[in-house]
């Protein structure tokens, strides 16, 4: 059924793409599948970028780092048609790679000053691999996505 559905939107894609500007979440399912990651390094400082961060790349450089589906190619070259769709495409990317790698570990921050509590809340994350989750919760409701209950 699933596979039926993603059929019925990737055919759609050219109706589906204003969508974008406003419910990126329903267009971006289309990429279900469609990209596979060559360096996972590159894809985590795209998910703990924003658009206009250095390190989030354009569409261009990201697209070598993926090996994409042949099928979705004509998806990407109508994406790239549509303003705002070079964005769309690393986010929708970014969002593939937490579906897939979502068990990854996100670098360890810089140390910082010591912080009152320290230890408090860091219980059941011995490995830091809640922290791609939590940055990849916060970034995709920080690109307009609905936040994922905690």
């Amino acid at each position: 059924m699933l596979q039926k559905r993603l059929n019925e939107k990737r055919r759609e894609i050219d109706a589906i793409l204003p969508m974008i500007e406003f419910s990126p979440e329903m267009v971006s399912v289309v990429f279900y599948g469609a990209f596979d990651f060559r360096s996972p390094e590159t894809m985590q400082r795209v998910v703990l970028s924003e658009p206009g961060d250095a390190d989030f790349l354009a569409w261009a450089e990201l697209e070598n780092e993926l090996a994409v589906s042949a099928w979705a190619k004509p998806l990407i070259d109508s994406s790239l048609k549509v303003q705002g769709g070079d964005v769309f495409l690393v986010a929708t990317a970014a969002l593939e790679f937490l579906r897939n790698k979502d068990s990854i570990p996100a670098p360890m921050p810089e140390p910082e000053t010591e912080k009152e509590g320290g230890a408090e809340g860091e219980e059941g994350d011995e490995d830091g691999s809640d922290d791609l989750n939590e940055a990849g919760a916060d970034w995709l409701a920080e690109q307009g996505f609905d936040p994922l209950d905690r």
